[in-house]
């Protein structure tokens, strides 16, 4: 397995708010370090945009878009977004292991088993104040949970 130093909360942010029409994620696995590549770069490395056309900063990022475009022994691990059945698992385990008000535990049930449940579960949650620290707490949690697993997977782990 390698071992390597990785900022866990950064990864944990790449996975949470990865975005496929802003760019991808990719982490180094000699390095440990996490790599944004813009949609505008990497069309540029696929040879499917102009390099004239990118802003100064985008072009600085030109050299990892190539190397991870070239990459033919798997150094660079694309970073997907999270399952959603692994979010959606979340909720629940949520809802029934620390919500701890009934009112408000049937509301979560109900909106979890409705169609859209987990934009229903944010919804409701975010306008309960005094539960909504304990969800992010919880989520925060899970998701560092979901990547280190994800990281181990993959025969990596962190020093």
């Amino acid at each position: 397995m390698k071992k390597f130093k990785i900022d866990l909360d950064l990864l944990v942010e790449a996975f949470s708010i990865n975005d496929d029409e802003l760019g991808k994620e990719y982490l180094d696995t000699n390095t440990g370090d996490i790599i944004h590549i813009p949609i505008e770069v990497k069309k540029v490395a696929e040879e499917d945009g102009v390099e004239e056309d990118l802003a100064d900063w985008q072009k600085e990022l030109l050299e990892d878009a190539y190397a991870i475009e070239e990459d033919q022994e798997n150094r660079y691990i694309l970073l997907n977004n999270m399952e959603s059945s692994y979010i959606y698992d979340a909720m629940v385990d949520f809802t029934r292991e620390k919500v701890t008000s009934e009112g408000l535990k049937e509301k979560l049930i109900k909106a979890l088993e409705g169609s859209n449940p987990m934009r229903s579960f944010k919804t409701i949650i975010f306008g309960c104040e005094e539960e909504l620290d304990n969800w992010q707490d919880f989520e925060e949690e899970k998701t560092k949970e979901y990547v280190v697993n994800w990281l181990k997977n993959r025969g990596i782990e962190i020093e």
